[in-house]
């Protein structure tokens, strides 16, 4: 299931940044960085008790090319690498700091 140059290029257009993790070998999977208003969508649903697992509707949300739909459920760890991708890229973890 790799993607194409077109795929990315049409992606693009359609998402602007984008990015691509291949978790298993074969399996391009495309992302976008997560927006803050979907964030707290996702965390207001987390506090209401509406959404189940986070990580995976944080990913559900952000992959935009087609994945197989039991991905999840067959593949334990691939939520999770995943998850932490795209908190790296929408800029939820720190780089670097230093004491100044």
């Amino acid at each position: 299931m790799e993607i194409t140059k077109e795929q990315i290029s049409a992606l693009k257009e359609e998402h602007g940044t984008i990015f691509k993790v291949t978790p298993i070998p074969g399996m391009d999977i495309i992302y976008k960085p997560l927006s803050r208003a979907l964030y707290m969508g996702i965390m207001s649903k987390q506090m209401e008790g509406s959404v189940g697992d986070p990580e995976v509707e944080t990913v559900k949300l952000c992959i935009v090319n087609d994945v197989p739909d039991d991905i999840f459920e067959t593949r334990g760890g691939i939520a999770t690498v995943i998850y932490e991708e795209i908190m790296k890229n929408s800029g939820f973890t720190l780089v670097e700091s230093e004491e100044l």
